[in-house]
């Protein structure tokens, strides 16, 4: 058992899952996977998130240290947000994962363009 940030995971392959627990803080990683982004390239990107909806997942992947804001003196302000060594790790599982779909989806006979 592991006690983290509060919560207590039975496994640890619990822990990835509960840091990337939705659609857009996945989105988000893999977006941020390629090279730093300012917030609205990343909402150009993932066109059906909302402004709000973004700023509050950017917030919560920086809390657990999986993506860093950086803000750039200058006027206007800029801010880039970035991969953390954590988020590049956690993205490794991804790429796993990515890999194991696809193949999975091939099986299953899934079209695939």
């Amino acid at each position: 058992m592991i006690e983290l940030n509060g919560k207590i995971y039975e496994c640890p392959s619990q822990i990835p899952m509960d840091l990337a627990d939705d659609k857009w803080k996945f989105l988000i990683l893999w977006n941020l996977s390629t090279k730093d982004l300012r917030i609205s390239e990343l909402a150009e990107k993932i066109s059906d998130i909302s402004q709000r909806t973004l700023s509050r997942k950017l917030k919560d992947l920086e809390k657990v240290s999986l993506v860093k804001r950086v803000v750039f003196a200058e006027v206007p302000p800029k801010v880039e947000y970035s991969l953390t060594i954590h988020g590049k790790r956690l993205l490794e599982v991804f790429e796993i994962m990515s890999k194991w779909g696809e193949q999975y989806a091939k099986e299953m006979g899934a079209k695939i363009d």
